[in-house]
């Protein structure tokens, strides 16, 4: 079995290249799916109100809140690290496939690299990034700050195997993946 991480910072498009893999047929863990799982446990859920409120239940506020908190962030990071590395590890045990690709951004916040058989970066313009947050809901100045917590693209992308590029449309992504997969096997 060989673990294929794709990274890149907030709005690169690494999940567009996932799940244009997961449409060839690859199994595709989303990081973003595990949290969002996560979030719906009892203890997550317990201690997201004992330590920021029971507002931030709300996925959108409590993104919102911890980037404008750096201290809060980091409170929560140090809960929710492990429970998500555990998680994408089951999920991983679950699958039979010969490749397994992870789409998470944090895989060299969270020195994961060891795990990974080959990396693959997905790098955009900064413009673009923010636009493409900004298109998810963020407010210029959260996708800034997103973008700040994150090592950047260029340290990124000197510790990856593979660079993808997304500056283009989406069928020259799709082309970029073509090629891509031939590096995979």
């Amino acid at each position: 079995m060989k673990l294929i991480a794709i990274t890149g910072n907030a709005g690169s498009g690494k999940t567009t290249i996932s799940n244009i893999l997961k449409e060839k047929g690859y199994c595709v863990i989303n990081a973003d799916e595990v949290v969002h799982k996560l979030l719906q446990t009892e203890e997550v859920k317990n201690f997201i109100i004992e330590a920021f409120g029971e507002q931030f239940l709300d996925r959108k506020k409590l993104s919102d809140y911890l980037f404008k908190n750096p201290t809060e962030m980091d409170k929560y990071e140090k809960f929710i690290r492990e429970k998500v590395i555990k998680a994408i590890n089951e999920e991983i045990l679950k699958q039979n496939c010969e490749i397994i690709i992870i789409d998470a951004a944090l895989i060299f916040e969270y020195k994961l690299e060891y795990m990974f058989d080959k990396i693959i970066c997905v790098v955009a313009d900064e413009e673009k990034l923010i636009e493409r947050l900004k298109s998810k809901g963020y407010s210029e100045d959260t996708a800034k700050l997103i973008l700040l917590r994150q090592i950047p693209q260029k340290e990124k992308a000197k510790r990856s195997d593979i660079l993808i590029e997304n500056n283009g449309t989406i069928d020259e992504l799709k082309e970029k993946v073509s090629k891509l997969i031939l590096n995979l096997i």
